[in-house]
C-alpha cells in the first residue's frame, strides 16, 4: 500500500497513455522512432493538452533517460549552412551554441510511414534547446525546447 510504485519506462509509452508534466495533463497522440548513426535510438511522442500540441523526445543513454520537451518553432527563412558554419544561432537575443549534430532516420510508428532520413542540429543555451532538422527532401523543421528531468513526468496512465 505504501511501497514505491514503479514508474513505467519512459521509452516504452504508447499512444493513448497520459501523464502529468508542467502542471498539465498530456495524452500521447503519435509515436515516432529515430535511429541515429551513432547507434543510439530515441522515441518521440507527439503529445496534446487541450489545444496545445508538443513533443517529448526520450533517449535511454548510459543507463539514464534523457528527455527534451519541445514545441514547434516557426523560424521563417533561415540560412542553415551559415548557422552551422558560425556554430551558433541567435534567438530572442540569446546565442544558442551548436553542440550536437546527428544523422539518422525517422519512422512514424503510429501510422507506419516509410523511413525518412535527416540531420538534426541541436543548439543549446543553458538547459534550453533549439533543434533544427534538415530532411532528405530538403525541408527544414525547427523546435524550441528544454531538457527536463525524467522525474517531472508523473502519473503515467497506461490505459
Amino acid at each position: 500500500m505504501f511501497g514505491n510504485k514503479k514508474q513505467h519506462p519512459l521509452n516504452k509509452l504508447k499512444v493513448g497513455f497520459s501523464f502529468s508534466l508542467l502542471k498539465k495533463e498530456w495524452t500521447i497522440l503519435e509515436l515516432g522512432e529515430y535511429s541515429w548513426d551513432t547507434g543510439n535510438m530515441s522515441v518521440e511522442y507527439t503529445i496534446e493538452s487541450g489545444a496545445e500540441k508538443a513533443f517529448l523526445e526520450v533517449e535511454f543513454y548510459r543507463g539514464e533517460f534523457e528527455v527534451i520537451y519541445s514545441e514547434t518553432l516557426h523560424l521563417g527563412t533561415i540560412d542553415l549552412d551559415e548557422i552551422i558554419d558560425d556554430g551558433y544561432f541567435n534567438f530572442e537575443g540569446k546565442d544558442y551554441k551548436l553542440e550536437e549534430t546527428y544523422s539518422g532516420s525517422y519512422r512514424n510508428m503510429t501510422i507506419f510511414t516509410s523511413t525518412e532520413t535527416l540531420t538534426s542540429y541541436q543548439f543549446y543555451y543553458k538547459d534550453n534547446c533549439i533543434t533544427i532538422e534538415k530532411w532528405s527532401d530538403g525541408s527544414i523543421e525547427s523546435f524550441y525546447g528544454k531538457e527536463i528531468k525524467p522525474k517531472k513526468i508523473t502519473n503515467i496512465n497506461t490505459l
